[in-house]
């Protein structure tokens, strides 16, 4: 295999273990999980593993400068943990399919946010892409009231936070960091929080069944996965091949959320959910 296929295969691969996150929290949820205790779980996990390969590195160390660790506390907070508890609670509203693809409207609040705080400015694929998300999320609701507004809100606020996630750390300077090393801390600060948040609305939960513990570390391990595969394919075929191949991810979950989780899905899903990817690859393909 030629290095371009590995960066595309990796690309997917990310992509198909992002969008059968939703499947695994569903499970997680009917083992005795609930959201903020699936979140808190899919951070704590994975740092032992995360901490054995940067002492492995006998380039790379723990230190990092206070400058650096206020950065990581905001992003990993606002950004890190709140966008994977968001998108968790609004499974609980919406499709997972669904919300999926509406958090996957990122990428243009991504280009908003740049707009408005950086004096970046617009071009006709950008606006037109703006007006698609908008169109597409609004075919989401078909006006019987099946679809929970709340949801949706939860849905939004994750691809938001993770827009914000995006931009701070290209302008913050902390993608320069080792990988490994700046999710390890990420990871801690969101497993912080997590705890902190699931104690004050007292919804910290140890009882799950086997099922659902084995189902925690298996989710955890993967996004782990994800994440070092979504860098790979960043670094050999760039940020733009790789945010089209990244559509997988709301197409795996959609596909997923019929197949097994019996979820609906209509010609006003459908249309909305294409209308959202198109606005992503003419974003992905036309944005320098």
């Amino acid at each position: 295999m030629n290095t371009k296929l590995k960066g595309i295969f990796s690309v997917m691969i990310s992509a198909i273990i992002f969008g059968s996150m939703p499947l695994m929290a569903k499970i997680v949820f009917n083992e005795g999980g609930n959201p903020t205790s699936l979140a808190f779980y899919r951070f704590l996990l994975i740092i032992p593993f995360l901490y054995i390969l940067i002492k492995r590195n006998k380039e790379e160390t723990l230190k990092i400068t206070k400058e650096e660790f206020k950065k990581i506390i905001l992003v990993g907070t606002i950004g890190y943990g709140a966008t994977a508890l968001l998108l968790y609670l609004s499974y609980n509203y919406i499709p997972s399919g669904m919300a999926t693809t509406i958090h996957f409207v990122y990428p243009v609040f991504v280009i908003l946010g740049c707009i408005l705080f950086f004096k970046e400015k617009p071009n006709i694929i950008k606006i037109i892409s703006v007006i698609l998300c908008v169109l597409g999320v609004l075919m989401f609701y078909d006006g019987n009231g099946n679809i929970n507004f709340m949801g949706i809100f939860l849905a939004f606020a994750s691809s938001i936070t993770f827009a914000f996630y995006t931009i701070y750390l290209d302008k913050s300077g902390l993608k320069e960091m080792n990988t490994v090393k700046l999710t390890f801390y990420l990871c801690s600060i969101a497993a912080v929080m997590m705890f902190i948040f699931s104690i004050i609305t007292k919804t910290f939960t140890i009882h799950m069944n086997p099922l659902g513990w084995l189902m925690s570390l298996f989710l955890s391990l993967s996004v782990g996965l994800g994440v070092n595969l979504f860098q790979i394919g960043i670094k050999i075929v760039g940020p733009q091949s790789t945010s089209i191949l990244s559509t997988f991810e709301p197409i795996t979950s959609v596909i997923i959320g019929v197949l097994i989780l019996n979820e609906s899905f209509g010609i006003r899903t459908f249309i909305g959910i294409g209308a959202i990817l198109i606005a992503v690859i003419l974003i992905s393909i036309f944005d320098k």
